[in-house]
């Protein structure tokens, strides 16, 4: 029963976001149009608006869509690198790996592809006008599961709504995988960290 009630629920979803998708083209054009002989300032306030819209409608049927993840042992140093990529991407490249990304941890590679990218997509922002950002791998409270994390200090970049979204998305997929998703914002200052379960549970030796 579940599974046609997924099935439905899918189709449903995909017509609504078709829906959408033409709605705001449509009001992007006319805009665009309506915008024609304003001055430049007012004509990028809107079309902002609007991509913050386009945005935030995007996340949430990213947010309510059926997902499937097949949880398996992998490498936690490839794991730390693709998490890496995005922090560099928005920080730049002097964002160095501190800690011990050795071992494995459960996951699933596409999903935790996925969950970095939306990481990306809603602190971007903040990595990039932070004063200092840095990116470490320590064992996770209790010892059976490894924190990869992320520290940004400095800067006055704050964290919308969508931003907020894209990180409930993000922390839905690594729950979904058995791990666990916390932003812990203070002032200028915050860490993301991403704790998955480590591969044959408590190592001590890590």
């Amino acid at each position: 029963m579940d599974e046609v009630l997924v099935s439905i629920r899918a189709a449903v979803l995909d017509d609504a976001e078709h829906a959408v998708g033409n709605i705001l083209q449509r009001i992007h054009h006319t805009a665009r149009v309506s915008l024609a002989g304003a001055d430049a300032e007012h004509r990028d306030r809107v079309h902002d608006a609007l991509g913050e819209l386009e945005r935030l409608l995007e996340l949430l049927f990213d947010y309510v869509s059926p997902v499937e993840v097949s949880v398996r042992p992998t490498d936690a140093g490839r794991v730390a690198s693709s998490m890496l990529s995005q922090v560099r991407e928005h920080a730049g490249e002097s964002v160095s790996l501190v800690g011990s990304a050795e071992g494995r941890v459960l996951g699933d590679p596409k999903a935790l592809s996925r969950s970095f990218q939306l990481l990306g997509a809603a602190l971007g922002d903040v990595w990039r006008e932070a004063s200092e950002v840095s990116f470490d791998v320590c064992k996770g409270e209790g010892g059976d599961g490894l924190e990869f994390c992320v520290r940004a200090s400095g800067g006055e970049t704050p964290v919308g709504a969508a931003s907020r979204v894209g990180l409930a998305v993000a922390g839905r997929l690594i729950e979904l995988q058995g791990g666990e998703l916390h932003w812990d914002a203070d002032g200028a200052a915050g860490a993301c960290r991403v704790v998955l379960p480590r591969h044959g549970g408590r190592d001590d030796g890590l």
